[in-house]
């Protein structure tokens, strides 16, 4: 009768000892990865010199809105005054300020920075 209680014994430790190094792991593996910062960038996308207009694309969404930019729009490219030939597609939009619906009264463009957690060029 003393072996059972031994080797009961022994078996319960053996099956508690797998459980609790097992059950860890298995929530360790099954983590969610957190997800990619934010971009919060907002970037040219197309330029239509024909049409006087540009698309600024939204990084955090993946938007895109198009706007015009007219004769009075007032326009700084690397925080000197330029005009609608210097803005290039790939530029980053510091800011702006639309007049109405879609049509921008100012806007400043520079360079675009690097994505958020992109590897910094060597």
């Amino acid at each position: 009768m003393k072996h059972y209680r031994t080797f009961f014994a022994v078996a319960a430790m053996a099956t508690i000892y797998l459980l609790t190094s097992a059950v860890p792991a298995a929530f360790a593996a099954s983590a969610p990865t957190p997800p990619p910062p934010i971009d919060p960038r907002n970037l040219i996308h197309a330029v239509d010199a024909a049409a006087g207009t540009i698309q600024i694309q939204y990084m955090r969404n993946k938007v895109t809105c198009t706007y015009k930019l007219d004769d009075i729009t007032q326009i700084k490219v690397n925080n000197a005054p330029g005009k609608f030939a210097d803005i290039k597609s790939g530029m980053q939009v510091r800011d702006y300020v639309e007049r109405d619906a879609h049509t921008l009264d100012r806007i400043v463009v520079d360079r675009a920075d690097p994505a958020p957690g992109a590897p910094k060029a060597k």
